[in-house]
């Protein structure tokens, strides 16, 4: 499952996945904080206190189930995500086609995202509270931050952490970085944790680079500023691609030896 890196700091193609999608990760959770409503879409329990909240406050109307809706959104998203892998997993041609068609259909995704955000935008159908007219803004890009989040986990790195930017991933970091100083640990296995403890950090610089990024372009061109992502998206997905294609090609190489 290795493939050569683009450089050093990327020292797989496993973690140039998990990075780039850390990335593009920020890009589309600032933006849907800022525009649905504090909507973090890729993260349930932030979702769950804030529809707690609102119904504790005694509300009826559609904002005060409005977060608790994205929850339900997303358990029959991984329902479905399941019957579909049941279905089809076995038609796949090499490990990296699962990621290479994920990520186009992502690739898809986001570019209607921006699209029907900025035109919903443009036409004043954002206003001050949720309402049923951006549920389905929502569940697009609920879909996508699904979609993304099964790339990292399967495709990235397999560290204990499958998500881009969890509470556990800062703890991770300092917990590993710290590691040097043990000295009950030898100087390998200190050495392994440090590299672990970079790769969170790793993780949570490009989050951090990607949701400033886009935070500062929204100001002048809302849901447009999403461009850098859908660029970087399209970009990493054609190398998946490829790398899919030269496995596939080498493993048909291979049966034909064999057969021969």
């Amino acid at each position: 499952m290795r493939n050569k890196p683009l450089s050093r700091v990327y020292r797989t193609l496993n973690h140039e996945i998990h990075y780039m999608m850390s990335f593009i990760g920020g890009c589309l959770e600032i933006v849907s904080f800022m525009y649905l409503y504090k909507a973090l879409i890729g993260y349930m329990t932030s979702n769950m206190i804030f529809g707690i909240a609102a119904l504790a406050n005694g509300g009826m109307d559609f904002e005060s189930v409005y977060h608790i809706s994205i929850i339900l959104i997303w358990m029959v998203l991984a329902a479905l995500h399941q019957l579909i892998v049941n279905r089809y997993h076995s038609r796949l041609h090499s490990p990296w086609h699962g990621y290479a068609i994920a990520m186009s259909i992502n690739c898809l995704l986001l570019l209607v995202f921006m699209l029907l955000g900025a035109a919903m935008s443009r036409y004043g159908l954002l206003g001050d509270k949720p309402t049923p007219m951006v549920m389905p803004l929502v569940t697009i890009g609920l879909i996508f931050m699904y979609i993304q989040n099964f790339v990292i986990k399967h495709g990235g790195t397999r560290q204990p952490t499958a998500t881009s930017v969890v509470t556990t991933v800062y703890v991770l970091m300092m917990s590993r970085l710290f590691s040097v100083f043990d000295r009950h640990r030898n100087r390998r296995e200190r050495v392994c944790l440090y590299h672990e403890g970079l790769h969170y950090l790793m993780v949570i610089a490009h989050f951090f680079v990607g949701a400033l990024v886009t935070a500062l372009l929204s100001r002048h061109i809302g849901f447009y500023s999403l461009g850098l992502a859908l660029l970087v998206l399209v970009l990493f997905t054609l190398r998946i691609w490829g790398v899919h294609g030269r496995h596939r090609t080498a493993l048909v190489q291979s049966v034909s030896r064999n057969g021969s």
